[in-house]
């Protein structure tokens, strides 16, 4: 610091001379040239003392006005797109470490629901199922109930609910409809209000369900080991195995259309009590016989309860 501030001594005892001796050489200059001596001799003493200082002083960042630039204008561009990709439709995979079930139509343990393992949408359908099925379909007691029989021993009872009853009535079967359609197959709902439909209620619950209509002729199944019904040539339904309908009609008065029993209420009897009330209760005075019953293009479930309900009697479907 000492030979920084003897530096600036020797500058500054320098200039002062160089000025003096400036001074006295060329007064009668500035007398001609200046109309006041006076204010240019302060400003040559401003001028050496500004520069003095300038030279002594460490460098002063040089400050430029705001004002005077103008920036380049910037594009807005989201942080978002910079760091993530556009994000494609999520889709859910499905690994196959060699599930035997994988790829195959399997039948849910619980709901009873047919559908194909690994498929996303058939698996997504199966939970949205599966849920509805462990909740049901609730069912409060009416006060106008077509009850046509009762069962005192589970306190259940079978109602007939009919496509032109109060509108609170048919709102309950289009509920029932939702549980049919995903179990067993969706039918257009004007076609479906116009079906005889016998609901099982039991704990509050609707625990089965059968919807019915009138027919006049049916085919005869016969069985030769697998599970192929075939219907006059036209229709046919590929079940597990082989089966196979006559092409001779037989005379028939009620027909099957939807048999369906809550999964947990399975095999207590009953679908066998809601095809003996529609037996009783589908014609009026009269008591259908089991050989004039037809079941509309059973699945694997109800060709089995078919062949177990009809015993001896021909299986006619149609």
């Amino acid at each position: 610091m000492s030979a920084q501030f003897q530096a600036m001594a020797n500058v500054n005892d320098v200039l002062m001379r160089r000025g003096k001796a400036k001074g006295t050489g060329q007064t009668s200059k500035r007398k001609h040239s200046s109309s006041n001596p006076s204010k240019d001799s302060d400003s040559n003493k401003k001028a050496r003392i500004s520069a003095v200082a300038s030279w002594c002083s460490p460098a002063a960042p040089i400050k430029t006005s705001l004002s005077t630039i103008t920036p380049e204008p910037k594009i807005a561009i989201s942080s978002k797109k910079l760091l993530s990709p556009s994000k494609a439709p999520s889709t859910q995979s499905y690994i196959d470490v060699g599930q035997r079930s994988f790829g195959q139509r399997v039948t849910c343990a619980k709901c009873g629901l047919l559908y194909t393992a690994g498929e996303e949408e058939d698996e997504k359908e199966h939970r949205k199922f599966c849920r509805q099925m462990k909740r049901g379909v609730t069912f409060s007691k009416w006060k106008n109930e077509r009850v046509l029989k009762t069962f005192s021993d589970t306190k259940a009872r079978i109602l007939e609910i009919r496509g032109d009853d109060p509108i609170s009535h048919v709102k309950k079967l289009l509920e029932i409809k939702e549980v049919l359609d995903d179990a067993l197959g969706f039918v257009e709902e004007e076609l479906f209000l116009k079906r005889s439909h016998f609901v099982f209620i039991q704990e509050h619950q609707v625990v089965g369900s059968v919807n019915t209509e009138r027919v006049t002729k049916a085919f005869t199944l016969e069985n030769n080991g697998s599970n192929l019904v075939t219907t006059s040539g036209e229709s046919s339904l590929a079940l597990d195995g082989s089966v196979t309908a006559s092409t001779d009609a037989k005379p028939a008065l009620v027909g099957i259309c939807q048999l369906w029993v809550h999964p947990s209420f399975r095999r207590k009897r009953i679908a066998t009590r809601m095809v003996d009330v529609v037996r009783e209760k589908s014609i009026y005075g009269m008591h259908v016989a089991k050989n004039q019953v037809a079941f509309a293009q059973p699945a694997r479930n109800g060709l089995q309860f078919a062949h177990k309900y009809m015993d001896t009697c021909e299986v006619l479907i149609y």
